[in-house]
């Protein structure tokens, strides 16, 4: 992979936690936001999509019907955090007319990532059906998801070459994703993760680009550790070299946890980025 770190370097460069060390701090700012959000009221919350003991939703409306509808991943490299840790992406994307959903998924080790990827396409596909009963648009589903959340988006797109399915977003917004997974094989959190590395290669859409039909702007923190920046840079090089739009956005300044912070508020640089998805311009005007 181009840029990748000497092999002594990976934990530093592949775990936020070692390159952000008070990044509790964060984590205890989203949940009193996300608590704050939820007991405004005005959310349906714990909607079930499918099976899986973590398989639910919550749901955010516009004030008017048919609105663009916009799911969001929280990350916690597949293995923890929770939707109700990001109710708080709902005060940015709700005054900008978008229904929004916050979604959970089933986490290691009690699953292992493909079937996680599995359970996100289920939801896309849940959203997409029930979409009018939720408020929003089936025709303008976006998506975004944060850190293993942008991973998990990207690879439960179909991959380039296959057809486009009636859920598919139909553009999204990664924000400081993995999608390379060779590095996750030689960190700490592996142990929980458990990935194995026959594994690698499906679950890894640096290697498989997705769909050009689907936009993509691909988002990092500029101050994140170099080879996790590199990864979301290569990552939207692929995709365009695969065809799509996709476009590489460096937020200057901010690292793994403090990119969120642009998810705050509506005039927050992830808040316009995706309302520049989810409502374009001519539908703006």
């Amino acid at each position: 992979m181009p840029g990748a770190p000497v092999p002594d370097d990976i934990e530093s460069q592949y775990n936020p936690r070692k390159a952000v060390p008070d990044a509790e701090r964060f984590a205890q700012r989203a949940a009193a936001l996300s608590a704050a959000t939820r007991a405004r009221g005005g959310g349906r919350l714990d909607l079930r999509y499918g099976d899986g003991r973590l398989a639910t939703l919550d749901v955010f409306p516009a004030a008017v019907p048919d609105a663009p509808l916009h799911v969001f991943l929280h990350g916690g490299y597949w293995r923890g955090r929770d939707k109700s840790d990001y109710s708080y992406v709902a005060d940015a994307l709700v005054p900008l007319g978008i229904t929004t959903v916050v979604m959970n998924y089933d986490l290691c080790p009690a699953v292992e990532l493909p079937a996680i990827v599995r359970q996100v396409r289920e939801g896309l596909q849940w959203v997409h059906a029930h979409a009018r009963e939720l408020g929003g648009d089936p025709a303008a589903l976006t998506a975004s998801g944060h850190s293993a959340g942008a991973h998990l988006i990207a690879a439960a797109l179909p991959p380039a070459g296959q057809p486009l399915p009636a859920w598919a977003p139909r553009a999204a917004v990664l924000v400081s994703g993995i999608y390379e997974l060779e590095p996750v094989l030689s960190i700490s959190v592996n142990q929980e993760i458990r990935l194995r590395p026959e594994q690698v290669d499906a679950m890894s859409p640096m290697r498989h680009p997705p769909t050009p039909a689907v936009p993509l702007l691909v988002a990092a923190g500029g101050a994140e550790p170099a080879g996790w920046l590199g990864q979301s840079r290569d990552f939207a090089r692929a995709c365009a070299g695969a065809g799509a739009a996709a476009a590489f956005v460096e937020l200057p300044g901010t690292h793994h946890y403090s990119v969120m912070n642009a998810l705050e508020t509506p005039d927050g640089m992830l808040a316009r980025l995706i309302e520049a998805i989810a409502r374009p311009r001519a539908a703006r005007a």
